[in-house]
């Protein structure tokens, strides 16, 4: 079975400005996808797999505690 997240079905267009093809270097009638990224910093990526992380491990009934980020079992 394969599935796509409906928030990244995007509608294909068309080039159709003159001056967009040239600053692109295609033709007018060239597809055109457009699509914003939207991307996190660092620490903040860092945050939400830490949270992810001790959110499955809680939801498993495991003891972790972590090292750089990492869950390791508890066992003391």
């Amino acid at each position: 079975m394969f599935g796509v997240k409906q928030s990244l079905i995007v509608e294909v267009g068309k080039v159709d400005d003159q001056d967009q093809a040239k600053k692109y270097g295609v033709k007018t009638g060239t597809s055109l996808i457009t699509y914003d990224f939207v991307l996190v910093t660092d620490e903040a990526a860092r945050k939400l797999r830490r949270s992810k992380a001790e959110e499955a491990m809680n939801s498993q009934g495991r003891k972790v505690r972590f090292i750089d980020d990492l869950p390791v079992p508890d066992v003391d």
